[in-house]
């Protein structure tokens, strides 16, 4: 049940997209409809990684992966820097990316300071949806970056994405996998009922981001006129 023996909290907040009688149940009472409610939280999650694609387009332009910033890189081919390049395809370890992605990490653990009940099941469900939205994110980018967009989304632009699939970088693949994996254990363990919201989750990013690529290439059209 929830609360008790699984670890999942009796109230939650955006970053558990669970069932509306677990996830919302204040939300319900209230009489607003718990789709609704997951809606708009995984479109804020959206506008959150909007928000970061904008800013880090502003400070690195067309130079991805912090490659011209005066940020800390590990020298002498320390181990950690060498498990950081493999397990992200082959990219550097920088202290910019350190410090963005440790952001983006406490953004979304940032409800249970607000006091959400901590346990295995939501923190299970808050690394599932950090490897949906650093995915996210990255893709954000590209795909506002007037150097790019999604015409030059492909290998021959991009030199630090340096392993491809199918015109996709494995980066993507991986971390889609690995909040797929986490969702898979908590749903094992029986901390969730089911995948149901992560796919939901998905679902609303992919549509948000069909509709970013209509409105750049759109005002990009209209600006060559």
């Amino acid at each position: 049940k929830p609360g008790k023996d699984n670890g999942y909290p009796a109230s939650a907040s955006f970053i558990h997209l669970g069932p509306c009688r677990w996830s919302y149940p204040a939300a319900c009472r209230g009489g607003v409809d718990c789709g609704y409610m997951v809606i708009i939280q995984a479109g804020y999650l959206f506008l959150l990684a909007l928000a970061l694609a904008f800013l880090e387009v502003q400070i690195e332009g067309a130079h991805g992966w912090a490659v011209n910033l005066p940020c800390w890189r590990p020298k002498g081919g320390r181990w950690y820097s060498w498990l950081y390049t493999k397990v992200m395809g082959g990219k550097e370890l920088t202290g910019y990316h350190l410090g963005v992605f440790s952001f983006a990490f406490l953004v979304l653990h940032l409800p249970y300071i607000w006091g959400v009940p901590w346990g295995i099941g939501p923190e299970l469900q808050t690394l599932s949806l950090f490897f949906l939205f650093i995915v996210l994110w990255d893709f954000l980018w590209f795909i506002i970056n007037p150097h790019y967009g999604i015409r030059k989304f492909r290998p021959n632009c991009i030199s630090w994405h340096k392993i491809w699939i199918a015109r996709v970088p494995i980066d993507y693949y991986g971390g889609v996998l690995i909040s797929l994996t986490l969702r898979a254990f908590a749903v094992y363990r029986g901390y969730i009922p089911d995948f149901r919201s992560w796919f939901f989750v998905v679902g609303v990013f992919v549509d948000l981001l069909l509709i970013t690529v209509l409105v750049v290439e759109g005002v990009k059209r209209v600006r060559v006129k």
